[in-house]
């Protein structure tokens, strides 16, 4: 049966409607400016279906990233996107790492897939390497996920190494799949992206939302760059016209308007609150993955529940124990504004 695994949702439980929730990854920045009065010009045009095609977005986020319009799709989030590429790829046997984001799995099991894990562990530092390319090369997968920087632990990938992944997929005639939906918050993300193999190697797929640089949960926008054209029109067939609103499209526009500025912005303020919060939560005894992303992994040594006893003082983080390859010891705290921050470590502190 489905079971709701994400975070981000404890405002919807009983009680809870004051709760500083740091379970899901949204910029402490919040919205950019101009956003919300975008989203309100274009309740006018509620009442006609939106362009399926997003054409000016498509124009626009090409520009923002430096590829072709006709190499971008967008779907209603990531997720559905995520959800598009095992129909679109016909995807027989999926390669997923563990620990990593859910729904690379579970769509590929809506499917019907063959699903195969790759572990990556605590003694490494739950770090990528050489060893998932001889991992591929013995399952000969038909579609590989590459969450980057990886969701929970925050880790990077090396380009070089997705670099030798895509050389062994074209072998062996398999797509690879890079998540770089918090690739912004890397204070060196244009070493790390896969933007560079977009044009050489049309069997990559990347992915990028407005969910988490922007702090558009809630309107839902994501998408995905590739160099095959016949991909691109497949990810439309495989999945339902009108993916994206007028609003969602609207709000889009807005946000890429000064996006690199803001990106900037909020890169130094994550990285200064994220090192703080490393420091402190060291210092308390628990035991930090290094991360890049606007959050932060960690291993709990002492014996109770961290997550239980925060709800109770009002916060909500992250229980990490349904990621495969992780028991309840771990978890993962959203960087947040500087006084969020500064009271879940009082309350750590407590605790």
């Amino acid at each position: 049966m489905y079971k709701y695994s994400h975070g981000g949702n404890a405002v919807f439980e009983h009680g809870n409607e004051g709760i500083i929730d740091l379970s899901a990854n949204i910029n402490p920045l919040g919205v950019p400016e101009g956003v919300e009065s975008a989203i309100i010009r274009e309740f006018p045009n509620i009442n006609r279906y939106p362009d399926n095609f997003n054409t000016l977005l498509c124009e626009k986020t090409a520009v923002f990233e430096g590829v072709k319009p006709e190499w971008i799709f967008f779907g209603n989030g990531a997720s559905d996107i995520i959800f598009r590429l095992p129909r679109a790829m016909k995807a027989k046997k999926v390669m997923v790492c563990a620990p990593t984001f859910a729904d690379y799995e579970r769509s590929a099991q809506s499917y019907g897939a063959e699903i195969c894990r790759h572990v990556m562990y605590r003694d490494d530092d739950f770090t990528l390497d050489g060893r998932f390319i001889k991992a591929v090369q013995k399952e000969k997968p038909t579609l590989i996920y590459v969450c980057n920087p990886n969701n929970p632990t925050g880790k990077l990938t090396e380009a070089r190494l997705i670099g030798e992944l895509l050389d062994c997929a074209k072998q062996i005639g398999a797509w690879v799949v890079v998540d770089e939906c918090f690739m912004d918050f890397a204070q060196q993300a244009v070493l790390h992206t896969s933007k560079i193999y977009l044009e050489e190697y049309p069997n990559l797929v990347i992915l990028k939302a407005f969910t988490k640089m922007f702090a558009l949960p809630g309107i839902r926008l994501g998408y995905a760059l590739c160099s095959d054209e016949a991909l691109i029109d497949s990810l439309y067939f495989h999945g339902a016209d009108w993916a994206v609103s007028n609003l969602a499209q609207g709000a889009g526009l807005a946000a890429l308007d000064g996006a690199e500025d803001f990106i900037k912005r909020t890169v130094a303020f994550t990285s200064t609150q994220r090192n703080t919060l490393v420091k402190e939560l060291a210092r308390l005894g628990y035991k930090i993955s290094t991360s890049e992303a606007n959050y932060i992994f960690f291993r709990n040594p002492h014996p109770f529940d961290l997550r239980e006893k925060l709800d109770r003082k009002g916060i909500r983080i992250r229980a990490c124990g349904n990621y495969h390859g992780l028991d309840d010891s771990y978890y993962r705290i959203a960087v947040s504004t500087a006084e969020n921050n500064s009271k879940l470590l009082a309350a750590m502190g407590d605790i």
